[in-house]
């Protein structure tokens, strides 16, 4: 009888046992292949968090975050994303979170700013914190510059997290405050107070849209930032003698100012070739015809870059690139129109290309305005930071996903006239790319900033998967 019962359940146990192991490796399967993304419910899903976190009035200054970083904060934590929030200054909040990766391998950090520029409502079509819908297009400040970023990376770490994907590099989302103003209490405060809250083996940040039709090109180029000119704010000073309006002097602090800066800002520095601006030049000029083709291949030869800025090379923001610049951007003095007044001061944003010695422009500044009646105060020194290479990992990665993507556009490494929190990261050494995967003509940019910012809801969802498919690029476990 014990024998008879010993066989048949051995006949059950192997009877059932392929049962119990295809249940076991079915379960093992739907645990570790990810579920189909339904991206039509993920970009509608984007869309609204996306206007809320624009109504969110984070004007800097004074570049308060709190109340827009604990909107972001909630999503993570009804996630289950790890995140952690970070206070600079009173109101001033910035955000890390992350899906970590293997142990041992750095991650991939996606970066933007939730300040935003001042906007004068009067000039508006719709509300700068309405966030409305209108033409397709989302209205509000910081649509472009730069809460959208912020929405991209959020739903790339909410697909990967839904997802369960298996990645072979950790990656994080970092916003920060005011940037808008410098970046002192925003990245900057991080990378120096919080560095290893982050630490990351490549950054993705603002910059690098795709322009239609730059310069010339038919097809969309993505001038992705490897670079930046750096700033170097300066603070000019005269002092002189007060007195009655009637009577002329020449120690008067306006006359002594405003001779002084015509002497430096009608020398503007000479042009200097960048390796950067080379390499972008050199592949422009195979979309080009004769003559232009050939300057740009030879930008480095004598005169060559002075024909190039009356033809092809004439717009200001790329002319820009070509040289350190100088920019008078304030002047204050007097307080009424009879009285001379007894000081007079300017500010001047000056920015400077890699490989320039700060202490020799400053040397040359002092030179060009040739007064000893005047001061100068630094406000800002330039930064040292190396460009990011435009080679490797992250580099090709970005060219992959725009080939894929946006196909038939192009990639051009780029430096951008002006700083972002990008610079931060270069200086500790981390490879830093400007690129948001949208396309934007000029007369879109040209409201960067300015009045009526706004961007497509088409824009938006093709930013969303563009950073998605980078990250897996990147992140995701190779087949």
């Amino acid at each position: 009888m014990n024998r008879r019962r010993i066989l048949i359940m051995l006949l059950f146990f192997l009877v059932l046992l392929p049962v119990v192991f295809a249940i076991n490796t079915n379960c093992g399967e739907a645990q570790t292949q990810p579920s189909k993304l339904d991206w039509n419910a993920l970009d509608e899903e984007a869309l609204g968090y996306f206007r809320t976190y624009l109504q969110f009035d984070t004007t800097n200054p004074p570049s308060n975050t709190a109340q827009a970083m604990a909107y972001i904060k909630a999503i993570l934590d009804k996630e289950g994303i790890e995140n952690e929030t970070f206070e600079s200054k009173l109101g001033m909040v910035s955000l890390v979170a992350k899906i970590r990766g293997p142990g041992g391998k750095k991650p991939l950090l996606l970066m933007s700013h939730a300040d935003v520029v001042p906007a004068i409502a009067s000039n508006w079509f719709h509300s700068p914190f309405g966030a409305d819908i209108d033409e397709g297009f989302v209205w509000a400040r910081g649509a472009i510059d730069n809460k959208a970023h912020g929405i991209m990376a959020l739903m790339t770490l909410l697909a990967i997290k839904r997802q369960n994907i298996l990645l072979r590099r950790g990656v994080e989302m970092m916003i920060n405050p005011d940037e808008e103003a410098g970046g002192a209490n925003g990245a900057q405060w991080m990378a120096a107070n919080h560095w290893d809250a982050f630490d990351p083996a490549y950054a993705i940040n603002e910059g690098g849209e795709g322009e239609p039709g730059w310069l010339g090109n038919k097809n969309i180029t993505f001038l992705v930032a490897v670079s930046e000119k750096r700033v170097f704010w300066l603070h000019l000073t005269v002092n002189g003698h007060a007195g009655h309006g009637s009577v002329p002097r020449p120690d008067n602090p306006n006359l002594i100012l405003v001779n002084a800066l015509h002497r430096l800002i009608e020398r503007q520095p000479d042009w200097r070739i960048t390796p950067i601006f080379a390499e972008a030049m050199e592949s422009v000029a195979a979309t080009q015809s004769f003559p232009p083709s050939f300057e740009l291949d030879h930008l480095s030869w004598p005169f060559m870059a002075d024909l190039a800025v009356k033809g092809i090379l004439r717009p200001y923001d790329i002319r820009a690139l070509m040289h350190d610049t100088i920019s008078l951007t304030m002047l204050n003095s007097g307080y009424k129109v009879n009285v001379v007044p007894s000081e007079a001061t300017a500010a001047i944003d000056c920015r400077l290309l890699p490989g320039t010695d700060s202490d020799m422009f400053l040397r040359h500044v002092r030179d060009l305005l040739d007064d000893d009646r005047i001061t100068i105060d630094v406000l800002q020194k330039p930064d040292e930071a190396e460009p990011s290479p435009t080679s490797g990992e992250a580099w090709d990665a970005i060219k992959d996903v725009v080939a894929r993507d946006f196909k038939g556009s192009s990639v051009v490494p780029w430096m951008t006239t002006g700083g972002t929190d990008s610079r931060f990261l270069r200086e500790h050494g981390v490879p830093s790319y400007g690129f948001v995967p949208i396309i934007l003509p000029p007369s879109e940019i040209e409201r960067v900033h300015g009045d009526n910012e706004r961007l497509s809801i088409e824009n938006l969802n093709r930013g969303i998967r563009a950073t998605y498919d980078l990250t897996m690029e990147i992140c995701g476990a190779k087949q």
